[in-house]
């Protein structure tokens, strides 16, 4: 079943939550109230995911004892495969499996998450198949802050799974990260993502798997015909730019780059070498 939700009346109720989120202290029933009005014409099912992603954005920020690792990189660097390995290509032993074997507990993310309404949301702001048609122009000004709530979701469990024990690790293909680098590469403001986002857990360590933006985009048209909003060579060159540089930008847990040109094998030996390095 396909749901249509306006652009102009999700992006009233975007502007509002960036408006909102703010002030150090505000009422929550009341910003609940303040969303629900605004968003009179949103269907039900999708008004209700996208205030319980505020609730998130606006539940303080709690210690944890585990860590949070994340996988990012420009489209099709190969972060699902390094990730979770899908596919079970043999030469590659995905960083969910080595954890495991570890003896770690592994609690797997990966953004944006398409099978839930607010990734599906994003899904149709890029032209991608989704369930949900966002009908009319959403300005990139505040599309962005449908990331933001499709992360804030799974903020929550995040947190509780971290803060169980200092075996517990979560591992997210992309994260706020990514967020930040496409948007810069877009042209908004990288304080307005952080300034709604301060009390969304940010990871320990980030992992960028660098690829140059010409073989994504050949990557890209061996598996799909139709290349969403994003895939476009100029821009992700802008983009892979940024995640380069990212801690200009990004001052949270600390980053490594990973050369995804080379072979999976040998991409694959240079991150679980790196989870050694680092303890897990």
């Amino acid at each position: 079943m396909t749901i249509e939700v306006s652009a102009k009346d999700l992006q009233q109720v975007l502007k509002l939550i960036e408006e909102e989120v703010k002030p150090e202290k505000i009422s929550l029933i009341l910003f609940e109230r303040e969303i629900r009005i605004k968003g009179k014409n949103i269907p039900a099912e999708i008004l209700n995911d996208i205030v319980k992603g505020v609730r998130n954005l606006v539940s303080p920020l709690k210690p944890v004892l585990g860590k949070f690792l994340v996988v990012s990189g420009i489209d099709r660097s190969g972060k699902e495969t390094q990730c979770f390995n899908p596919k079970g290509i043999k030469e590659v032993l995905s960083i969910y499996d080595y954890l495991t074997q570890s003896s770690h507990k592994v609690k797997k993310i990966s953004l944006p998450s398409y099978d839930t309404n607010l990734g599906a949301l994003v899904a149709s702001y890029l032209k991608r198949k989704s369930n949900i048609i966002i009908k009319g122009e959403l300005s990139k000004d505040y599309a962005w802050i449908l990331w933001s709530l499709d992360r804030a979701q799974h903020n929550d469990a995040i947190v509780d799974w971290l803060k169980a024990s200092p075996k517990n690790v979560v591992l997210s293909r992309r994260w706020l990260e990514s967020n930040v680098a496409y948007q810069k590469a877009n042209d908004v403001d990288v304080k307005r993502i952080l300034d709604l986002e301060k009390n969304i857990i940010k990871q320990d360590y980030t992992f960028i798997i660098d690829l140059p933006a010409e073989i994504a985009i050949k990557r890209a048209d061996k598996i799909e015909s139709e290349k969403d909003l994003y895939e476009d060579v100029a821009f992700m060159k802008k983009v892979r730019k940024l995640f380069l540089n990212l801690q200009e930008y990004y001052p949270f847990g600390k980053a490594f780059i990973i050369n995804g040109a080379n072979p999976l094998h040998v991409v694959n030996k240079q991150i679980l070498d790196l989870l050694k390095e680092l303890g897990f």
